[in-house]
Formats: structure tokens, sequence, C-alpha cells
């Protein structure tokens, strides 16, 4: 397997974003855009209008065959079972400590046959976990990350936008399709899948496309930025899009060694649907009650929260911020930590800026109230 790490992969419409002048980056061992004219004013066009984003670096797996639903759910946190074909399920897989290997979203396209969008960084760790334990069973299951383009199409006016390079039948499924669930579509001439999902908190949508037309697929929704405000948006403005919102970003808010307990998605945790891979310590977790949980806050004092900043409950130290930025949306600044349970809402705590203790107040999740459906 190819170490994502190590190297500056491209991705399809790598060209496209050098040809608009956008700031480039390594992430996640590829180059990406971070921002185009600002994060700022790219937050606020998703906000108010439409952005899209190049998200081709994240990698897709299908999973197929008579053992598929059984597979996933020893695999998976979530229960596969309540997945109807062409729903979406935001979920997670664990190692043998219950740490998160990553979270994910799986769709089911057919009875036996699920496509899995996993995270940039963790696609070639991810794929061998999961390659490993379906020995086990009657599956097949394949890694097509280099197959696929993703972009996603975020804002109020993503659907206006979506719709002007769709056929009109396709346009009309897609405006009726429920939050979390896909569909097939013909984008840019290529047979294509269209999910309703997104990481801003806002209405929007992610196109898997073939390789092949990313860019022209890029430039057709571009076309329309004179009637809908349509705009590209770099990493920077998805970090503090999605940090409102309060959705996890792996590496930041969790990792192998936080559960999906201490990283607030029990409400995907089905530890009654049966055994799956971290179950039992799971069980034994919520029995004996987390110590340390994700909580947002907001800083009452200025200065940035950043990653990896200590959090203090007077002189002792309590947790540390996972994710930490400017609020354009909310105002101020804040984000999220993993502290002491001790801590609860309305709570007031200290971050260490650069040697500096800043008060800080610990608020209801999320911070932007979403607006995806």
């Amino acid at each position: 397997m190819t170490d994502t790490k190590t190297e500056n992969r491209k991705t399809p419409l790598y060209d496209a974003h050098v040809a608009l002048k956008a700031k480039m980056i390594p992430f996640g061992g590829w180059v990406m855009p971070v921002s185009y004219e600002g994060v700022l004013a790219e937050h606020k066009t998703v906000r108010e209008a439409c952005g899209i984003f190049d998200v081709s670096h994240m990698g897709e797996v299908r999973c197929k065959g008579p053992d598929a639903v059984k597979f996933l759910q020893w695999l998976t946190i979530n229960d596969i079972n309540k997945l109807k074909i062409g729903g979406g399920q935001y979920s997670a897989i664990l190692n043998n400590q219950a740490g998160m290997i990553d979270d994910l979203i799986i769709y089911r396209l057919a009875e036996d046959e699920f496509f899995i969008c996993i995270n940039a960084s963790n696609r070639d760790k991810d794929f061998s976990w999961i390659k490993e334990k379906s020995k086990e069973f009657n599956v097949t299951v394949t890694n097509e990350s280099d197959d696929w383009a993703q972009i996603a199409i975020q804002g109020p006016k993503s659907t206006d936008v979506l719709a002007a390079v769709l056929s009109a039948s396709d346009a009309n499924a897609m405006r009726a399709l429920p939050y979390t669930n896909i569909m097939t579509a013909t984008i840019s001439g290529k047979p294509s899948l269209l999910a309703r999902t997104g990481y801003t908190g806002e209405m929007g949508y992610e196109i898997y496309i073939p390789k092949a037309v990313a860019h022209n697929t890029w430039m057709a929704l571009l076309e329309h930025s004179p009637k809908f405000g349509v705009k590209p948006i770099g990493l920077g403005a998805r970090d503090t899009l999605r940090l409102e919102a309060c959705y996890l970003l792996y590496g930041n808010d969790m990792n192998d060694h936080v559960t999906p307990l201490e990283a607030g998605i029990s409400w995907a945790t089905k530890i009654d649907k049966g055994d799956f891979i971290g179950r039992d310590l799971l069980a034994k977790q919520k029995s004996a009650g987390v110590k340390r949980q994700i909580q947002a806050f907001k800083m009452m004092d200025d200065g940035i929260p950043r990653h990896g900043m200590k959090v203090f409950v007077g002189d002792s130290e309590a947790g540390e911020v996972t994710s930490g930025s400017v609020l354009p949306t909310v105002g101020g600044s804040g984000g999220m930590a993993l502290v002491s349970t001790s801590l609860k809402e309305g709570d007031e705590f200290f971050v260490d800026i650069r040697g500096a203790k800043k008060r800080a107040k610990i608020v209801k999740r999320p911070l932007y109230a979403a607006r995806t459906k």
C-alpha cells in the first residue's frame, strides 16, 4: 500500500485550482487548496449562497456479497439493518480497544451492496483493516478510491446550482432526495453517484464522479456563479464551517485512543444491536460512565484556541482543545475540547494560549444550528 502521509498526491482538479490562483498546501499526503479569496469570504459564501469543494482526496470502498450486511454489522458501530436501499448512515470502525480507526458514511446501493466514504488521510489504513476483517465473510471489498473524484456542493443555493448541470429527470429526483440518501445520476455524460450529505452544516450534496470528467464538472458548476453566486472553497473555510456545526475531524477530535462515546457520537453507537468490534469495551465504558468527552466551548477572553492547547480548571489540567478557530458566523472564537465530564454546559475553564490562561465556557453543541434539512 502507498503511504499517503509521505506523498503529495494531486487530485484530478489540481490544475483547475492553480488556474484559479488558489493557495495550495500539503494536506494528509495531498496538495490541496486552502483558500482562493480568503477563509472568511469563502465561509460567508457557503453560509449565504453556494460553495464547491474538491474532496477527491477522500476514499471510497465498495462492499458487496451475501454476507455484506452481516459483515458491516460486525465491523461498524451503527445498525446496518436500519439502512434502507438508497439510504446513508454515519458510522465508525473501531480497533480492538474500542478506539476509533475512522468515522465514515455508509450508503446502501442494493440489498447486498454498500458504498463507503472514508477520510482522506486514513484511506490505506482503513482499507487494510476492512480487507483483513472481511476474510471470514462471503463478501468482496474493493478500494475504488483511485477511480472517483468527489465534489461537495454546499450552501442554501446548492440545489439550484447542482440542478443546473443535471438532466431534468435527475434534477427532479435530486430535489426530492431525503437528507443522507444517495441516488444514481448522469453527470458530464457519465454514470455517477449523488448524495445529499455534507460537512458544513448547510443544505448540500456530494457527488462521486469518474476522474475523467472531474474538470468538466467543476467548470460547469462554476459557470453558474453569475446567477447563484457559486464559488470555489478551500480547506480553510471547510474547517471553520464544520467546526461551527461541531462535525468531528479525524486526527483532531478523535483518534485510535478515543472511543465513540468519548467523541460524543453515542447516538450513532448501537450497543444493543448485537456483537461488533469493540462492543464489550464500550458497554463497560457506558456502564461505568465516561471520564472525558468532547464538549463545545466559546472563548470569553480574547484569544484563538488551537488544537492541542491545554484546558485547566483552576490550576488542574482537565483536558485539551481538539479543534479551535475563529467562528465567522457565530462570532468570536471557540471550538471543541476533550475534557473531564465534570465540566458541564455553562461551566467556565481556562485555555492555555501561548502561556496565558484565557477564560472559556462550555456551551451546547452545535455552535451553529445546522440547516441541512
